[in-house]
Order: C-alpha cells, then sequence, then structure tokens
C-alpha cells in the first residue's frame, strides 16, 4: 500500500495546533506551579504575573482559564485539519479507483 504523504498545508496547519496546545498546556502548568509554589505572596512571581495580565487586559481569566482556552483552541484546529484532509484524501482514493474501473472496462469491450 502506498504511503500517504503530508502535504506543506496540512503540515502548517499541524504545526498551529500543536502551537495553541504546547501553549495551553504551558500556561496550565505555570499556573499550578503558581498555585502550589511554597513561598510568601509577594514572591510568588507567577500569581503576581497573573494578576498584571489580569489588571492589564480587564479580563478576569487566570493562568489555567487561558491555558484551557488554548488547548480547546489548539484541539479544534487539529480536528477540523484531520477531517478536512481524511475527507480530501478518501475523494482522492475514489476517484482513482472509478478511473481505474472505467479504464479496465475500457480494455475488456475493445477486446
Amino acid at each position: 500500500m502506498k504511503k500517504r504523504t503530508i502535504s506543506g498545508k496540512e503540515l502548517t496547519w499541524y504545526i498551529i495546533g500543536g502551537f495553541f496546545l504546547f501553549a495551553g498546556l504551558v500556561l496550565g502548568i505555570i499556573s499550578l506551579i503558581g498555585d502550589y509554589l511554597n513561598v510568601p505572596a509577594a514572591d510568588n512571581w507567577i500569581v503576581n504575573a497573573q494578576q498584571a495580565v489580569i489588571d492589564w487586559s480587564k479580563i478576569n481569566l487566570d493562568w489555567l482559564a487561558w491555558g484551557t482556552i488554548f488547548i480547546a483552541i489548539g484541539l479544534f484546529v487539529v480536528v477540523i485539519n484531520l477531517l478536512y484532509f481524511a475527507k480530501k484524501d478518501i475523494t482522492e482514493k475514489e476517484k482513482a479507483l472509478r478511473r481505474a474501473q472505467r479504464l479496465g472496462a475500457e480494455i475488456i469491450s475493445n477486446e
């Protein structure tokens, strides 16, 4: 069976989805580390950075919420990518099969 090659467009979308997944995972891990870091609240740079971002953006979401959002976006991009290119691959295989059957029928009818 012939191996399928990944096009540049498909690889680009996988990389974009992977970036969102990785960013979400990093934000989630940083949030959990910040919550359980055993230092005084004034010295906890993770919580201080989180609060600075909340104050700056006026959006009351912590790192864990942002991480969850990024993971959801990444999963959405990857799943849509898989569905689109799988459908495209199936369509191309069916088209080739119909062409082979049609050529086979023409060869038999000409003999």
